[in-house]
């Protein structure tokens, strides 16, 4: 895969996880762009995370291509996330960041005590 810079890894994303094992799933996607590492998806489209996709939300935690029938490591529960490894868009924040605390992941800050 070739990238015009240097992406991030899970290291970058991930803080801290639970499980080795359930912190992240596998899923199927037709991507109609690229998904980088941090990347904060809906992972029933593939596309980027909107409001109106409620709890419908995902952290990508590898690249991919965009193209049919594309394999994609995403995250599941028990994750502690480094916000600044997060990309998504100013107006879906908020709201992303609820739905991934609703599935069992934490957002970090200063204060998070693992």
């Amino acid at each position: 895969m070739a990238f015009e810079y240097e992406s991030k890894t899970p290291q970058d994303v991930l803080v801290y996880t639970d499980s080795p094992i359930f912190h992240k799933r596998t899923v199927i996607l037709d991507l109609a762009a690229d998904v980088t590492c941090g990347d904060v998806i809906n992972p029933t489209t593939g596309a980027a995370y909107v409001a109106a996709d409620a709890d419908n939300c995902a952290v990508a935690l590898q690249n991919q291509i965009a193209g049919d029938v594309r394999s994609l490591v995403i995250s599941d529960t028990q994750c502690v996330f480094n916000p600044s490894g997060l990309v998504v868009a100013a107006a879906a924040k908020d709201a992303a960041y609820a739905a991934l605390v609703k599935q069992g992941n934490r957002i970090a800050d200063a204060n998070t005590a693992i």
